[in-house]
């Protein structure tokens, strides 16, 4: 039996089938949340982010701009 990181929980090994290979060790987790809890506590998952109407906009703007001049900003002089 292992322990889940996260909340403490005994997992069986055998037939697991929420783990991961970290650092040359398995870690077995109870479920996908815990899994992806210590993934983002450790840095190996960003969390995800709604974009909001204004992020979208800003980002479609930046992506044409960015394609209008071939990646680099326009020349002032």
């Amino acid at each position: 039996m292992a322990k889940d990181p996260v909340c403490g929980m005994d997992v069986a090994e055998e037939g697991a089938l929420n783990m991961l290979h970290f650092e040359h060790e398995t870690i077995y987790f109870c479920s996908e949340q815990c899994k992806d809890a210590f993934g983002r506590k450790i840095g190996l998952v960003k969390p995800a982010t709604k974009k909001g109407f204004v992020r979208r906009l800003l980002e479609k703007i930046a992506r044409g701009t960015e394609s209008s001049f071939g990646g680099q900003p326009p020349k002032c002089h």
